[in-house]
This record gives C-alpha cells, structure tokens and sequence, in this order.
C-alpha cells in the first residue's frame, strides 16, 4: 500500500492562522491560532490613541510568533455589543485586513463569545456589561460547541435581564456583567427552590475564544468579505437618540439623514 501524500494547501485548509481582535471594551485583546490551536494572545487597556496602537501591537504579536499579515488565512473580530467606538476600530481593521489580502472575515458578537466562553453544555445567558446601569443580554444553548441564539440580543437592567430567562430551569450566567448582579442571581436561584443557577466569571481575553469560535464557524463555512461584516449595536448611539428626540440642530439633522 503506498503513502498518502500530504498536500500543503489541504493542511491550510483545515488549519487556519487565525487573527481574531476584541476592541469591544475598555481593554484591547489580540490572539493568533492555528487552527483550534490558540499560539499567542495579548491584551492591554485601551488608551485614547487605541487605533494607532492597534496595528503595533498586531504587528508585535505576529512576530513573536515568526509571522507577519500575509500569513493569516482568516480574519475574526468583535461585531459587538459594546462601545461605539472601540468596535469601529476593530471592525475598521479587520475590513482593511480583508480588502488589502483577500482574505475572508469571521464576525462574532460579544455575547455568543461570552457564551462560547463558559465551556457548557447547559443553556447560557450572556451577560456583557452596557453600563449605564445595564447589561446587554442573550439566552443560548450549545449544538457542538458552538452557541446558538434563543432569543434576541437586547440591552436593559440587570432585573429585566434575569426576567427574561426565569422560566429557564438549569443555567449559566456569564460574562463581565455579572459582577454587579450576583447577589441579584443567587437571591433568584435560592427563591426558586428547583434546577440549578450558575455563574462563570471570565478567565482569558476575549479575543482567545473570539478565535476559536471563529475556527469552528469557519469549518461550517460561515464566514463573510468586508463589504458584508455589519456591527451588532443593539443599543443606539447618542446622537441617533439625540435625534429621534430632536436635540440636534437642524444642520447636523441634514448632515446624518445625507
């Protein structure tokens, strides 16, 4: 019987270089895989020049691990929830990523992340901090490792969040916002006298399973171009709230309806 011979684009294939970037809070997280296989990862406070640091410190990690852009097969990124203003860098980047090599994109929301997170086979809510007194939140269940949606990402209190999956018998909070509301959930889970409630407080970076998550869904086949990779806000900006109030001048009305 002869030797199958190993072809070097089929090993590509099946393991990718991922690039996966979180830019969706107050910390910026990078990570670099193979694969399943998680190579490199870092995270830092975002500061005021997040944008301009953000290329250095791709460019830095990469090169620890002796690559460079041209190396990446996929791009994965955070389309949020989370601030305005840290999602567009990371998605502006990731489109540029794209644009410049060719090469495809995976989106993932910070709360299938969140979820994909808690390594569970049990129902998980998703909690990420909106702040503001709020938390974005969204039910899912796992189908092979990956997270699936039971209902729809919204953005409310901490009580509403909880409200939302009361008829839940057995499951798993997690996410950063789940630190102001643990009393709140365990008086809930000790009133209700049946199945059990969990919390799971995150230990890594959110770009390590950003990548992984982004690995599986690029097995499925589920990946996008930058042209079509979307933002998921799901609470307004300021200035759309402004303006649907009509608190904006009527010159910068014009200027957002162009």
């Amino acid at each position: 019987m002869g030797l199958a011979v190993l072809n070097i684009q089929d090993f590509k294939i099946s393991e990718p270089i991922i690039l996966a970037l979180d830019t969706s809070s107050k910390t910026t997280s990078i990570a670099v895989a193979r694969g399943a296989q998680l190579l490199k990862s870092i995270s830092s406070a975002a500061g005021e020049k997040r944008s301009e640091k953000l290329w250095s410190e791709i460019r830095s990690l990469l090169a620890e691990v002796e690559m460079t852009i041209s190396d990446v097969d996929v791009f994965a990124v955070c389309v949020g929830p989370g601030g305005f203003t840290g999602l567009r860098v990371g998605m502006a980047a990731v489109k540029g990523f794209s644009a410049a090599t060719s090469k495809r994109v995976v989106g993932v929301t910070s709360l299938e992340a969140t979820a994909f997170a808690a390594r569970t086979t049990l129902p998980v809510c998703a909690l990420v901090n909106a702040y503001k007194g709020e938390v974005y939140s969204q039910l899912f269940s796992v189908d092979e490792d990956v997270p699936v949606a039971r209902n729809a990402a919204t953005v409310s209190t901490f009580e509403k969040a909880i409200e939302r999956v009361a008829d839940v018998k057995d499951l798993v909070f997690a996410g950063d916002g789940t630190e102001a509301g643990k009393t709140a959930i365990e008086k809930e889970a000790h009133a209700r006298g049946e199945g059990k409630w969990a919390i799971k407080q995150p230990d890594r970076c959110l770009a390590e399973d950003i990548a992984r998550l982004a690995f599986l869904k690029h097995s499925r086949g589920e990946m996008e171009n930058a042209a079509s990779l979307k933002a998921c806000y799901v609470r307004q900006a300021e200035a759309e709230i402004k303006l649907s109030l009509g608190l904006l001048g009527t010159k910068i009305k014009r200027s957002m309806k162009s």
